[in-house]
């Protein structure tokens, strides 16, 4: 493929392991131990015999864009959003519905807690470069959420914040449709559009004109999503993370066949859409 799609999660997997300065989020969260910094303060600067005194600035601000392709920038909402070696928050939130959103680079994987009030911690563990979102329908009060990367990559760097469900319950066809066509705008002759569902594949069915098409995905709810494209009987097109609240465009080969397409956000609300034209330049 053209890959559009690839180079963003190449540009995410492909990092050497270093030490990044924190640049913090939220004034008021909490943060147990010294790994993390809060208000915008930085960790001393290493000693010249250390790994760390051999990162150049620009290794750093790769790894704080590739972080930030995963996790997205704070909001404006004042929810808690914290970034580091072991990025952890701890806050008193109100009752609703939230998306607990963590992401780690420069390590295989890393490990998420989160504890509701006195309830035992929940620990999932996931890959880094892999954004995981949880949904919580949280009944207000206490939430302390940290995440680690694994013990062999000393170097690892992650982050965390938490978002309101924006999203109301079980769209209809006529709200997502409406909410696709101000994400891509208005539909365009010989241009075919998808209303994938979370966790279920979809198939464009058979295409006019197969060849070189352009895909663009929109999604809203969690910052990103996972999503796999694939020929209906052939290869895998791509298969990754894609954030979500804006249109994310790639080209693929597609088929007569069409294309199947599975988004998905660890079955927790998720909408979405993509559509299919010819790509520039492709001579359909």
């Amino acid at each position: 493929m053209s890959a559009l799609w690839g180079k963003r999660m190449l540009g995410v997997r492909a990092i050497m392991p270093v030490l990044i300065p924190l640049v913090a989020a939220l004034a008021g969260c909490e943060y147990p131990d010294d790994r993390e910094v809060t208000g915008g303060a930085v960790s001393p600067p290493p000693s010249d015999s250390s790994p760390e005194s051999r990162v150049t600035p620009h290794s750093q601000q790769a790894y704080i864009d590739a972080l930030s392709e995963l996790l997205g920038p704070p909001g404006d909402d004042r929810l808690p959003y914290a970034a580091g070696n072991a990025a952890s928050w701890a806050a008193d939130i109100s009752a609703g519905e939230y998306f607990l959103t963590a992401a780690c680079v420069a390590a295989p994987g890393a490990e998420l807690t989160v504890q509701s009030g006195s309830a035992e911690p929940e620990r999932t563990s996931f890959r880094c470069g892999m954004g995981k979102v949880l949904y919580l329908d949280h009944k207000g009060g206490p939430i302390n959420a940290r995440v680690v990367p694994s013990p062999d990559a000393p170097y690892g760097y992650t982050g965390l914040r938490l978002d309101p469900d924006p999203a109301p319950r079980g769209p209809s066809a006529a709200e997502t449709t409406a909410w696709a066509a101000g994400m891509l705008g208005a539909e365009r002759p010989g241009e075919f559009r998808g209303y994938p569902w979370a966790g279920k594949w979809h198939h464009s069915g058979p295409v006019d004109v197969p060849g070189m098409l352009t895909m663009t995905l929109v999604c809203q709810g969690p910052a990103t999503v996972d999503v796999t494209v694939l020929q209906p009987r052939g290869e895998d097109l791509f298969s990754g993370t894609v954030p979500c609240g804006r249109p994310f465009p790639a080209d693929v080969p597609v088929g007569r066949e069409g294309v199947m397409v599975m988004v998905d956000s660890n079955n927790y609300p998720v909408q979405a859409a993509y559509s299919l034209v010819p790509a520039a330049g492709s001579g359909q």
